[in-house]
């Protein structure tokens, strides 16, 4: 079942996309097939295309999904993802799935490391880097704006 959510991504989440991107097409040019399908680089960025493709979208407010404390308007996806986080959140009117966040290598899941994925967030998150608000005015601007 797909979902009919509008997918947008913020800056943020489309720069990490693109450094991903970018990597995959390096191995690609310099591996061989068998190689490159075996790459953990490619079977993440493979996990991550899927994720907010298909898997999120089907139901973005799935209880797995939830986030607690300071960060529960937010969503997270992992699963398959080892140490990287996908984190978003959504809206049922309108219909629209904002990615926000992805993490990279210098921030990999450590529960209590200053350098976690969820500490990065946070700390984005209180100088108002992200809304969780459709209607704000930002969010509002980068939705009719942004075009990856």
């Amino acid at each position: 079942m797909m979902s009919n959510h509008l997918l947008k991504y913020h800056a943020f989440y489309y720069q990490r996309i693109a450094k991903l991107k970018d990597q995959v097409k390096k191995l690609r040019s310099r591996l061989s097939n068998e190689e490159f399908k075996q790459h953990e680089i490619v079977k993440l960025a493979y996990r991550i295309r899927e994720a907010d493709q298909k898997i999120i979208p089907q139901d973005p407010n799935r209880p797995e999904y939830r986030l607690t404390d300071g960060l529960k308007k937010y969503r997270r996806y992992k699963h398959g993802l080892q140490r990287y986080r996908i984190i978003f959140c959504f809206s049922s009117q309108p219909r629209i799935i904002l990615y926000l966040y992805l993490n990279d290598e210098k921030h990999l899941r450590k529960a209590g490391d200053k350098k976690d994925p969820y500490e990065e967030f946070k700390k984005l998150a209180a100088k108002k880097y992200f809304s969780h608000n459709p209607n704000d005015p930002k969010t509002q601007k980068w939705i009719k704006n942004y075009r990856p």
